[in-house]
Formats: C-alpha cells, structure tokens, sequence
C-alpha cells in the first residue's frame, strides 16, 4: 500500500514534527593501556553531524558543513511553491535520519503526442542527515494514465543544494528550472518511449533478467506479476519499466533506500536495449564466476 497523499498545509503540520540536528565536535579518544593515561583528540578538520531528536550520530562532515533543517526545509519549499503559484500534492516517506518527498503538480501537464502518453511534472526532494550532499532536487513525472511516478535524471538532471539563508530562494529558482526543463525535454523522453515501445523480449527471458536485475524474489514476483503480455507472448521495454515504476509508487511501503534503487534499475531499463542490458548482466555474472 502506498503513502497518502498529503496537502501542502498537511506537509506544514507534518514537518514540524521531523527530527532536528547540529553540528558536534567530533573527538578520537584512545583509551588507557598499560599505564599511559587516556588520550582525547579534538579533531581539526571534521565534525559529527548529530540527530538531536534520535540522540545519536547521523554521520561525519567537514567543518564548513551547515546541517539545512529538514523543516526548514521543507517550509522553504511550500513557500517557493506558493511564490510560484504551483499547486502541488505531496507523498512522504521517512528513514531513520531522512525524508523524502515527492512532489506531485498537477498543473504543469504535457502530452507525448508521438507516444500518445500524458504527464504531469514534479520533483523528489530527499534531506538526509546521515549524508552530506545537503537537499537533493530530482526531476520527476507522473503517467497520467496509470499514476506512475519516475524519476528522469537521464532526461533532467538532479540538483544538490547547500544551506544558505536565502533557501526558499534557492529552492524556487531550482525548481522553476527545472521544471521548464523538464518540458523542453519532451523531445528526448518522447524518443526514449519510443524506442522502448519498439524494443520486446520474450517472456522467459524478460523473468531471466528480471532475476538477474532484481536478486530478491519479492522484487521479482512483483515486478513480473504487473505485466501484461503480448499476443506473441512478449514484453517490450516500456511495459517493464512502467512495471518497476509502478512497484516503486503503489507496491508495498518501501524506503527511501530501495525505491532509489529501484528508480535507479528502472532508468536504466529506460536508456538500454534489452539485448545490451542482457551482455551486461552477462558480464558482471561471468567475473563473479571468477572471482568466486
């Protein structure tokens, strides 16, 4: 079951709970051994970035780090929605340390008119304590005709942000871009569509490589489990990759985590013809064979 879907005076509600943090002096203590006293380094260079609210370690960052809240945050972007008129519905997934959010703006349609596919742009925000690359924008669109959500890094790439006072600022450019960008890219996801429409596997060999893509077998139960075969009993590229979407946007509760790694596997069924995806796996199964 997927996440509801939230308003942006829910998101504002929610976001006031989410955990804070703060940079920490980060100290490497060598305990007493064989009568020499204990030994306590200040380090110069780096500092612990710490989960106040979990009360511990998120993780490690260079002094010149600035943790962004993640309600500040997440109040920047509903305020540079606002300043930008956008209306705009979200979903919300946590981890331990983070959130990520996909927004959703179903204003700011277009039309693959070479395809015949409607969409509406979005984008996925994820702040995460326990890494440094500060707030992450990612470019994303939603299938109108079965509400998919897919990340398009390989259309529109993503944008990290540091902290500065002027956030809401910053985040209202980024995302007045890129969802421009998107748009203007209609082009290239047009064409990507199409070749995957035109590109099919038989079914034995779409379950081989979805075993090979996917390893755990919940995956690929139920990525296989929401193909329609053809007449012909084939699969072509485009159904396999709105299947692993559609896993990622109303399967099971996944994490952040694993939907990343989904929406990542999924890109790449995107941009590879299956008779490459196939040399690849191949490739990588035969040096583990050697390795092993």
């Amino acid at each position: 079951m997927s996440e509801p879907n939230l308003g942006m005076a829910e998101l504002k509600l929610e976001a006031m709970n989410f955990d804070r943090a703060e940079m920490r002096d980060l100290h490497v203590v060598k305990e007493a051994i064989d009568g020499e006293g204990r030994q306590d380094y200040l380090s110069k260079h780096h500092m612990g970035v710490w989960n106040v609210d979990k009360h511990e370690l998120a993780c490690l960052a260079p002094k010149s780090y600035m943790v962004i809240q993640q309600r500040h945050a997440t109040e920047s972007i509903i305020e540079a929605l606002t300043s930008l008129n956008i209306k705009a519905t979200a979903m919300l997934k946590k981890s331990r340390h983070g959130i990520q959010l996909d927004l959703d703006f179903p204003d700011a349609k277009f039309q693959l008119s070479e395809v015949g596919e409607s969409f509406t742009s979005g984008v996925r925000i994820i702040s995460d304590y326990s890494q440094v690359a500060g707030l992450v924008i990612s470019p994303r669109i939603t299938r109108l005709v079965c509400s998919n959500g897919m990340i398009i890094n390989e259309v529109v790439r993503s944008k990290r942000i540091k902290y500065s006072e002027e956030l809401k600022v910053t985040v209202e450019g980024l995302i007045d871009q890129m969802l421009k960008d998107i748009i203007s890219s209609d082009g290239k996801l047009a064409g990507m569509v199409s070749a995957c429409m035109r590109d099919s596997i038989e079914w034995q060999a779409c379950q081989l490589l979805a075993r090979a893509l996917f390893k755990q077998k919940k995956h690929v139960k139920q990525i296989l489990s929401r193909l329609t075969l053809s007449q012909d009993s084939k699969v072509n590229r485009w159904q396999f990759y709105n299947a692993i979407t559609e896993y990622c946007t109303r399967g099971e509760r996944l994490k952040p985590a694993l939907d990343a790694w989904l929406q990542n596997k999924a890109q790449k069924v995107l941009t590879t013809p299956f008779i490459k995806l196939t040399e690849e796996l191949l490739r990588v199964e035969g040096s583990e064979d050697v390795e092993a």
